[in-house]
C-alpha cells in the first residue's frame, strides 16, 4: 500500500498554512516527528481519518504534481517547433527536439506521471471510504473527490497525448513499480481514453470553477502567496476533453462558465475583467495589455507595466488573478524551486533550452497598430546574451531570479489560453464571427454596426444598435457587451487577443474560413502562449481533427531546418505517419 510519512494531528487553518509553505518550497509534501527514523512509516489507511486528513493528501498529491513540471514543458514544447536545444543540452534533450528517441531517453519515462496517478487513485478510494463511514461530510467529500478525480483526469490527457496507447489505472496499485508486468494492465488507446475521462469528469459531484471557496481551509495566503487558484479548474479540463473529441457546443459550454464566474462579484473592475482579456483602461487595475510609454516609439516599451506582468505579479495581485485561472507558486526562500530557471537562465541555470528562430520569425512577421513591424510579445517573452536567446518567461517572478532565489511560477492555464480555445470551438461551431473576434478586436468593436461618435467610439441611440452590441447567438456563445450611460453588459470591456498585444487584426474574410481560422488560432497560440506547454498538444489536436499530417509535421520541420540539425528531413518524413507522434511506452 503506498504510504506517507505524516504527523497523526487534526490540521486547523494556520497548519495548512505551514504545510502549503512545504508545499510550494519542495515539490512535495512530508511530515513526520522529530524523533521518527526513516523506517517509521503510518500506512495509508491510518492516515485518513477525517477531513483535516483530506486536505492534507490533496496538498501530498499537489506538490507531488508539481514534480512533473519540467517533464510537462519539455515534452510540450522542445518535441514542437516554439523551443529548441542549445549548445549545453545533452544528446537526450536533442532527441525529444528532433524526434529521434530511443528507449533510454530519462525524459521520456512515464512512471513519474503514474506515480502521481496512483496516489490520486488511493486518495480518491478513501475519500469514499471515509465519506460512507462518516468521517467525511458529503460537502467535503464532494469537493475532495472532485478535486483530485479532474487532477488525475489532466494528467491522463496529458500521457494520452505523449504516448497515445497507455494503461488507464483507476483502482490503487501496491507501489508504481508493479505496474513492470505491464501485460496484467491492458492498453486503451488515446480515442478510448478521452471517452473514459470525458464519462468520468463528467460525473463529478463538485464542478465549480474553484476547487475550493473562498473561507475553505485549503484556501490560504501564506508568505503573500494564495492558494485560490492552485487547484485544477474542473470546466476548463472537462472543456478540453470535449475539444479534443470535437464536441464544440459542449467544450463551449465548459469554457462559459469560467467566463462567467466572477460576473456578480461585488468588485466592478473584477466583474468586467475576470478572464475576458480587456483593454487597458488607465487605471492599472486591468493592466495586462502590451504598453509604450511613447506612441510608436519601439525604445518605450514596458517592461515591468502591462502584459510582462502577468507572468512576473504575485498571485494575489490585480493583474495575476485577472488571468489566470489555474497556477502553483513556488517559494523563493526554498530549493529546489523553480525548474525552469535550471532549464532557461544562462546566469543562474544550465541554459538547456532556447526559443527557437521559428517563433522568433513569427513574431516577427506580426505588425503592430503603431505600425512597430514586430509583435512586442516576443521581447516580452525571451531576451539576448551572449550566450544566444533565452527564455525569460518561464522563470519571472515577483522578486529578482537570482541565485538564492529561484522562484516564480507554474503557469497552467490562463484567459488568453482559454479564449483561444472557446474560439476553436466557436468556429467550429458556425460561429466563425464569433472566434474571429476573440482572437482580433474583441466583441464590441466586431459585431457594433451603430452610431458612432465623433472619437469613432459606439454612441448607440436605438434599439438596433444596443441589438448589435450583444452577439446574435443562443447560449453558449451568447455574449452582452452593452455600454451606455444606463448598462454595462458583462463583456463591454472585452478586446480581443491579438488587440490586447497591440497587433493588427486579420482579414475579416477569416470570419467565414473554418480551416484558415481555426491555422490563425494555433498560430496565435504560439505567438500569446509560447513556451508555457501548450503546443504539442495544440499541433497533435489540429493534426488529427483536420486529418492532415503536414500540419504537425511542417512546423517542426521549420524548426529543425532553421536551428541547421540534420535530421530535419528525416523527422518530417517520419511525423507524417501519425502513429510515430507518440513517444515510446518504455516501462524500465
Amino acid at each position: 500500500m503506498i504510504v506517507y510519512k505524516m504527523r497523526m494531528m487534526n490540521f486547523n487553518r494556520k497548519v495548512i498554512a505551514i504545510v502549503v509553505v512545504a508545499l510550494l518550497a519542495t515539490g512535495s509534501w512530508s511530515c513526520k516527528k522529530d524523533n521518527e527514523s526513516p523506517e517509521d512509516k503510518v500506512d495509508v489507511s491510518n492516515a485518513y481519518r477525517n477531513s483535516s486528513d483530506a486536505d492534507a493528501a490533496v496538498l501530498g498529491i499537489y506538490g507531488q504534481f508539481l514534480s512533473l513540471h519540467k517533464t510537462f514543458i519539455l515534452q510540450n514544447e522542445l518535441r514542437a517547433d516554439l523551443i529548441e536545444p542549445t549548445v549545453n543540452a545533452d544528446p537526450y534533450l536533442r532527441q525529444l527536439s528532433n524526434h529521434m528517441v530511443t528507449k533510454d531517453n530519462p525524459y521520456i519515462d512515464p512512471r513519474p506521471y503514474y506515480s502521481v496517478i496512483l496516489n490520486c487513485n488511493d486518495a480518491l478510494k478513501n475519500f469514499t471510504l471515509m465519506v460512507r463511514d462518516k468521517r467525511m461530510s458529503v460537502d467535503d467529500y464532494n469537493k475532495h473527490y472532485s478535486d483530485i478525480g479532474a487532477l488525475r483526469s489532466y494528467i491522463y490527457l496529458q500521457l494520452g497525448i505523449q504516448y497515445g496507447s497507455i494503461p488507464y489505472i483507476t483502482e490503487p496499485v501496491e507501489n508504481v513499480d508493479d505496474l513492470k508486468n505491464i501485460s496484467n494492465f491492458p492498453r486503451i488507446s488515446f480515442d478510448q481514453l478521452l471517452d473514459n475521462l470525458l464519462a468520468f469528469t463528467q460525473a463529478l459531484p463538485y464542478q465549480q470553477v474553484y476547487s475550493y471557496p473562498t473561507g475553505y481551509p485549503l484556501v490560504v495566503t501564506v508568505d503573500g502567496s494564495s492558494t485560490l487558484k492552485m487547484f485544477i479548474c474542473k470546466p476548463a479540463i472537462l472543456g478540453d476533453l470535449y475539444l479534443w473529441k470535437n464536441n464544440y457546443t459542449k467544450a463551449a459550454e465548459n469554457y462559459l462558465k469560467i467566463f462567467e464566474v466572477e460576473n456578480s462579484n461585488t468588485n466592478l473592475n473584477f466583474q468586467f475583467d475576470a478572464y475576458k482579456v480587456v483593454y487597458y483602461g488607465g487605471s492599472g487595475y486591468n493592466d495586462q495589455a502590451v504598453r509604450y510609454t511613447r506612441y510608436q516609439d519601439e525604445n518605450s516599451l514596458l517592461y515591468d507595466q502591462g502584459w510582462k506582468t502577468m507572468f512576473s505579479a504575485a498571485n494575489t495581485s490585480n493583474v495575476w488573478n485577472d488571468e489566470f485561472l489555474w497556477g502553483i507558486s513556488y517559494n523563493t526562500n526554498y530549493k529546489p524551486g523553480n525548474p525552469m530557471v535550471e532549464l532557461c537562465s544562462p546566469q543562474y541555470g544550465k541554459y538547456l533550452i532556447k526559443p527557437s528562430q521559428a517563433v522568433i520569425d513569427l513574431w516577427n512577421a506580426q505588425r503592430q497598430n503603431s505600425g512597430i513591424p514586430y509583435d512586442a510579445r516576443g521581447k516580452l517573452s525571451y531576451g539576448v546574451t551572449t550566450a544566444g536567446a533565452y527564455i525569460t518567461k518561464l522563470t519571472d517572478n515577483d522578486g529578482v531570479v537570482s541565485s538564492f532565489n529561484k522562484g516564480g511560477k507554474w503557469g497552467l492555464y490562463r484567459a488568453a489560453q482559454l479564449h483561444l480555445r472557446y474560439a476553436e470551438a466557436a468556429n467550429r461551431d458556425g460561429k466563425g464571427k464569433l472566434g474571429w473576434a476573440f482572437l482580433n478586436v474583441g466583441i464590441l468593436n466586431t459585431f457594433y454596426n451603430g452610431t458612432r461618435n465623433a472619437a469613432g467610439s459606439p454612441a448607440p441611440v436605438s434599439f438596433a444598435d444596443i441589438a448589435s452590441m450583444r452577439t446574435p447567438y443562443t447560449a453558449p456563445y451568447f455574449m452582452d457587451a452593452v455600454s451606455n450611460s444606463d448598462f454595462r453588459g458583462p463583456w463591454y470591456r472585452n478586446t480581443g487577443v491579438r488587440n490586447r498585444a497591440g497587433v493588427t487584426a486579420l482579414d475579416v474574410s477569416y470570419q467565414t474560413d473554418v480551416l484558415g481560422l481555426e491555422g490563425k488560432l494555433i498560430d496565435e497560440s504560439a505567438l500569446e502562449t509560447a513556451f508555457e506547454g501548450n503546443r504539442w498538444p495544440d499541433l497533435v489536436r489540429i493534426a488529427t481533427r483536420e486529418n492532415n499530417p503536414a500540419f504537425l509535421a511542417d512546423r517542426v520541420y521549420q524548426k529543425l531546418l532553421k536551428a541547421g540539425d540534420p535530421n530535419a528531413s528525416a523527422a518530417r518524413a517520419k511525423l507524417m505517419n501519425p502513429a510515430n507522434w507518440y513517444l515510446p511506452f518504455d516501462w524500465k
